[in-house]
């Protein structure tokens, strides 16, 4: 007989480690509620609560460009955004999160760019 599991919770770390701000919104609310919206500085981190083994979908942003990313874990996560924002995925190679995805649950599904919201300068 299979052993009952207790539901429990996870966290998932994101850090800024870039030199330019970034935006962390569930992805559903991208685009419509920017209140919504966590703005990280460069060094600064925001670490999510999640309960394990259920799927969330993320919109994160830095300048015009946009990751939309998944996650579902069953242990605690530490992402940095430059890898999400690495190299575009191609069907050759796997995303900048392959690495992280493997052993953690966290992939890029796409890399976008969006100049409705951009308030940094691309230059």
């Amino acid at each position: 007989m299979p052993a009952l599991t207790q539901p429990y919770e996870v966290l998932l770390d994101f850090t800024n480690d870039t030199h330019d701000c970034a935006t962390i919104q569930l992805l559903h609310d991208y685009g419509r509620n920017t209140s919504t919206a966590v703005l990280l500085q460069p060094g600064e981190s925001v670490t999510l609560v999640l309960d394990a083994g259920s799927m969330y979908k993320y919109a994160l942003k830095s300048r015009s460009k946009v990751a939309n990313v998944s996650a579902r874990s069953w242990r605690d996560v530490h992402c940095d955004i430059s890898q999400l924002f690495g190299v575009a995925p191609s069907p050759r190679s796997p995303s900048p999160c392959a690495s992280i995805s493997s052993a953690s649950g966290v992939t890029v599904d796409r890399i976008w760019r969006d100049h409705r919201f951009n308030v940094w300068s691309d230059s």
